[in-house]
This record gives structure tokens, C-alpha cells and sequence, in this order.
């Protein structure tokens, strides 16, 4: 391999790793929702759910998800109620490649004293996979209404996460001066990399609130959500703001943007844009 396609070679790898490590940084991604609500009996509605999610700029998706709740309401009145929810939920995950610096080490005698040395000797490329996955939730909800205008809620949710086996294959590549990073590459060793099964559980606590605007189709709402691990280490937090945007008694927009941030790599940090439409049907 000539100068050239070596260093060709080296370009492309580094840019992979500049592109897979901006989603580690900040990201900026879009969510589309789509909600239908039916109500079954007396204080019984189920819901289903389904949504597409994209990441690094929204140049690719993040995530395909489908899933279903039922909520019943434990006791309702005009200001106060509480409400239980069991649901179930299937998410597609988009891992997205990364590439990672290799290093090695070695003994060296510098003034005559051995010291070791660590030196970048190539470069790890792991290429994207999809990873599914199984979250089952119960939550518990209270929700205030003080005036006609203004309501509040606060929702704790504990989450189950199975996150089914994946397979997906990793290109090593050596330098063949380590003194030099811009040195030829020698060889290319693909290996395939099983990622296994885990469960992950988690509680989450969600506090909302919402103000109906008088004669206006607008209900701006903010929140914050808190999301900690339960056997793992993890903090999670989601900062909301939006708006339903009413068409009828039984249907609404939803427009929202959300900043998130977490200590995992379950989902990139950085900025979202959602559009949804929920209906409920009679």
C-alpha cells in the first residue's frame, strides 16, 4: 500500500472517531410519538404508544419503540386523584460505531533507569449494531388541580430493562511506527464481539406541571425527570418544556424540547426536539 492510501486510511478512522465521540459530548436528535387512549371501564384506560428517535444530528436513528400501559385510577376527585400504571414496552437500539485509541506499554532505560512507557500503538473500530430491548414499568401518580387553570403531578416509576444479546465485529489496526501516529497502518484483523445479555433496574421520579391558557388551544407544561439505578451505578436527568396543542375534545399536538444528561451511555447527552399526536378514542 503506497504513502497515499495509508494515509487515507488514517483519515477515515479518525473521523469515524471524531463522529462516534460527538455523541458522547453533546448530541442533538428529533423523537416522533404517536399515542392512542381507550378507555375500558370505569377508572381502567389502556394506552398504546409508538416512537422513532434519531441521533448524531439526526443524521441517523436512535431508536424504534413500540409498547402498551393500562392506568387505573385509585381515587379521583375534582382536585386531587391518584393513578396506578403497569406497562410494557419493546425498544430497537442503533449503537452507533466508535473508534478507540490502542496504547501499550514497555520498559525503557532512560539515564540508565528502567521506566515504562506508554506509547498509542493503533486503534480499535467497533462497527454499529442494533440491540433489542425488553422494559416492563409500574408507576404510581398523584396529580393536583388547585384552579382550572393550573395542574401539577408527580409520577415514581420502577423500570425493568432486559437488553437481549447483540452481535457486532471489531477492525484492529496497528501502526507501523508508534513514534509517528500519521505512520502507515500494517495490517487489518477483524474480530466478531458478542455484547451480552443484561438487566438493568431503575426508579425514576417525574414532577409536571401545566397551566391551561383561557381560550386558547396552547397548555404549556415543564418537567423534570430523575432516573436513578438500582443494580447499577447511574444518575439520569431529563429537563422538559412544551406545549399540547388542543385540535379537539379527543386529540392534541404535543411539541416539546427536553435536555438530558447521564453518567451512562444508554443514550447520547445533549438536546431532543419531540412531536407527537395523542388521541383518545371513544
Amino acid at each position: 500500500m503506497n504513502k497515499f492510501g495509508r494515509l487515507s486510511i488514517l483519515s477515515a478512522i479518525c473521523l469515524s472517531t471524531l463522529s462516534a465521540n460527538s455523541q458522547n459530548k453533546s448530541d442533538f436528535g428529533m423523537d416522533f410519538n404517536l399515542g392512542a387512549e381507550k378507555k375500558i371501564c370505569n377508572g381502567v384506560n389502556f394506552s398504546l404508544d409508538a416512537e422513532a428517535r434519531t441521533q448524531d444530528n439526526t443524521s441517523k436513528i436512535e431508536r424504534w419503540a413500540v409498547g402498551g400501559a393500562f392506568g387505573i385510577k385509585l381515587y379521583n376527585t375534582k382536585k386531587f386523584d391518584i393513578k396506578t400504571t403497569i406497562g410494557w414496552e419493546m425498544i430497537w437500539q442503533n449503537r452507533l460505531a466508535e473508534c478507540k485509541d490502542k496504547y501499550d506499554t514497555e520498559t525503557q532505560f532512560i539515564g540508565g533507569t528502567p521506566t515504562e512507557v506508554t506509547y498509542l500503538s493503533g486503534y480499535n473500530c467497533t462497527e454499529h449494531y442494533w440491540r433489542r430491548r425488553h422494559r416492563g414499568s409500574i408507576g404510581l401518580a398523584a396529580s393536583y388541580k388547585p384552579s382550572k387553570r393550573w395542574s401539577f403531578s408527580l409520577k415514581e416509576t420502577y423500570q425493568y430493562n432486559h437488553y437481549c444479546k447483540a452481535s457486532t465485529s471489531t477492525d484492529r489496526y496497528r501502526l507501523e511506527d508508534d513514534e509517528d501516529p500519521t505512520s502507515a497502518i500494517i495490517y487489518q484483523d477483524t474480530n466478531n464481539k458478542n455484547v451480552r445479555a443484561k438487566d438493568r433496574s431503575i426508579l425514576r421520579s417525574k414532577l409536571t406541571a401545566q397551566y391551561n391558557i383561557k381560550h386558547s388551544i396552547l397548555e404549556p407544561y415543564a418537567s423534570v425527570d430523575y432516573g436513578c439505578g438500582l443494580n447499577y451505578s447511574t444518575s439520569k436527568w431529563k429537563f422538559t418544556a412544551g406545549t399540547d396543542i388542543k385540535i379537539n375534545k379527543q386529540s392534541a399536538i404535543d411539541i416539546f424540547y427536553r435536555y438530558q444528561t447521564e453518567n451512562d451511555d444508554d443514550e447520547p447527552d445533549g438536546n431532543l426536539l419531540g412531536f407527537g399526536y395523542k388521541i383518545k378514542l371513544k
